[in-house]
C-alpha cells in the first residue's frame, strides 16, 4: 500500500525565468491515484464516514470527473464501498475515467441530466440511495464544510514548510472550493484565483464561502480558453512543452491553464522583479488520459499519456 506524501512537497523546477522565483506545491503527489485537491475534499468526509458508521460513500459528478475517479480510488485504498452517480444517461464502456473508476469497485448509477440537475433532490438519485442501508453522500466535487475544512490545511502546510513568506499564490479553480480554503488561511500572501471554467459566479460564490471580508485575493478571467474542457492550440503547446522541459504532467482542464496564466502574467511583468510566488498544483492528471480520448485532432493530443 502507497503511503500518502503529506505534507505534499514544495519544489522549484527548472528556472524559466530570472525575474521572479516561482515554485510548486505539488499536490498531485500526495498519491499517484487520488493525490491533490480531490484528496483535501475527500479527507474529512472519510473520518465523518468512519465516526459515523456508514455503508457506503456516494457521489456525483460527470462521465470525466475528477472527484468520480479520486473516490473510487479511495475507496478501493481504504476498503470503502463507494457509489458513483453520473450526468447523463449512458454510460460508454471505452470512458476511461469511468472504467478505471469501476475496476476500483465503484457501482456507477447514470441519471438524467435533467435529473442530475436537482441533485440528491431528484427521485432518480433517492431511487437509488434506498439501496443502501446507510449511505454517506459527498456533494458533487466534494464541495461541503469537511472539503472546505480539508482545503484549508493546503495553506496552513505552506506557512510550516516555506523558508520565507510568498508574495503571491496562484490556485485554479472551478467550483471555488479550493480557492476559499487556501483563502481563509492564507496571512499576507496575495491569492491570485485562475476562474479556468469560465464560471460567471465564482467571485461571488468564494465570498459566501468565506463568510468574511478579506481583500487579498483576487479572481483572474482570462484564462478560460472558452470554458469547461475547451482548449487552444496555445495551450496545448505550452503543456506538452513544460512536460518536456521539467517531466511535470499538467491536464488542460485545470493546471494546464492555471499554470499557463503565471507564466503569461511573469511575461507581461505582472509580477515586481523579486517576487516569490508559490503555484499550487491540484492534480487532475488523470483528466490528461480522457481528454486524448475524446480529442480527435493529433495536433491538440496532450503528450504526457497518463
Amino acid at each position: 500500500m502507497i503511503e500518502l506524501q503529506l505534507p505534499s512537497p514544495i519544489q522549484q523546477p527548472k528556472s524559466d525565468t530570472d525575474t521572479v522565483q516561482l515554485q510548486l506545491k505539488r499536490e498531485d503527489l500526495i498519491h499517484p491515484a487520488f493525490g491533490g485537491n480531490k484528496w483535501r475534499k475527500l479527507k474529512y468526509n472519510l473520518q465523518k464516514f468512519n465516526i459515523g458508521s456508514y455503508s457506503h460513500l456516494v457521489t456525483l459528478g460527470g462521465a470525466f470527473s475528477n472527484h468520480i475517479a479520486a473516490t473510487a480510488a479511495v475507496g478501493a485504498y481504504f476498503s470503502i464501498p463507494t457509489i458513483g452517480i453520473i450526468r447523463g444517461s449512458y454510460v460508454d464502456e471505452n470512458n476511461v475515467t469511468l472504467g478505471k473508476a469501476k475496476a476500483q469497485g465503484m457501482r456507477l448509477f447514470p441519471i438524467s441530466r435533467e435529473a442530475y440537475k436537482m441533485k440528491e433532490q431528484s427521485p432518480e438519485f433517492q431511487r437509488i440511495i434506498k439501496g443502501y442501508s446507510r449511505p454517506l453522500v459527498v456533494p458533487e466535487g466534494g464541495s461541503n464544510q469537511q472539503g472546505f475544512k480539508g482545503c484549508q490545511e493546503i495553506m496552513q502546510e505552506v506557512q510550516q514548510q516555506q523558508e520565507q513568506p510568498y508574495d503571491y499564490v496562484v490556485v485554479p479553480a472551478g467550483t471555488g472550493m479550493t480557492a476559499s480554503g487556501v483563502i481563509s488561511t492564507s496571512l499576507k500572501e496575495n491569492i491570485l484565483v485562475v476562474n479556468v471554467l469560465k464560471n460567471a459566479g465564482l467571485e461571488a460564490t468564494i465570498r459566501a464561502e468565506l463568510g468574511k471580508e478579506q481583500n487579498n485575493w483576487s479572481v483572474l478571467s482570462d484564462y478560460h480558453f472558452g470554458g469547461y474542457a475547451k482548449v487552444k492550440p496555445e495551450l496545448i503547446d505550452f503543456i506538452n512543452a513544460y512536460y518536456k522541459e521539467h517531466r511535470i504532467a499538467l491536464d488542460p482542464i485545470y493546471n494546464g491553464k492555471a499554470l499557463y496564466a503565471v507564466y503569461d502574467l511573469i511575461k507581461k511583468n505582472h509580477f515586481p522583479v523579486g517576487s516569490r510566488i508559490l503555484y499550487l498544483l491540484t492534480g487532475g492528471q488523470q483528466g490528461i488520459a480522457a481528454y486524448n480520448s475524446r480529442c480527435k485532432n493529433e495536433v491538440l493530443q496532450v503528450i504526457c499519456g497518463i
